[in-house]
């Protein structure tokens, strides 16, 4: 006959254990759908957005759509990009050109954010 801690020491053992083998699965697989560029599923339709996509989602990382002289522009964020004016694109995936620190501050200023597509504002406002 078990002492009266007996159940309650093998309930919590077997709670460890569940916890331990859970944390160790693998990571589902990222399945994003959003709508951007006229599109209901820009991932899909968009290659050039998928390619950028892939390389960023396993880092903390945002996608964010903004409104800048009347187009859309989608911005890729990711904490491993050493630079913050190099990830603007167009919808047709036209990498927009900061010539001199004055365009990229125009960006900032003039920019508005329309909506987040992925993840967090990483380099917020």
């Amino acid at each position: 006959m078990g002492s009266i801690f007996e159940k309650p020491r093998i309930l919590i053992l077997m709670l460890i254990a569940c916890f331990c083998l859970g944390s160790c699965a693998t990571e589902e697989p990222v399945d994003e759908q959003f709508s951007a560029c006229g599109t209901s599923d820009a991932l899909r339709e968009l290659p050039w957005l998928k390619e950028q996509f892939e390389l960023i989602k396993s880092a903390p990382s945002g996608i964010i759509l903004y409104q800048y002289n009347s187009r859309e522009v989608i911005e890729i964020q990711s904490s491993l990009m050493s630079s913050t004016n190099q990830s603007q694109y167009y919808c047709d995936g036209t990498k927009l050109n900061f010539d001199g620190p004055e365009v990229y501050q125009d960006f900032l200023t003039n920019r508005v954010e329309v909506k987040i597509l992925h993840g967090i504002n990483l380099w917020g406002k």
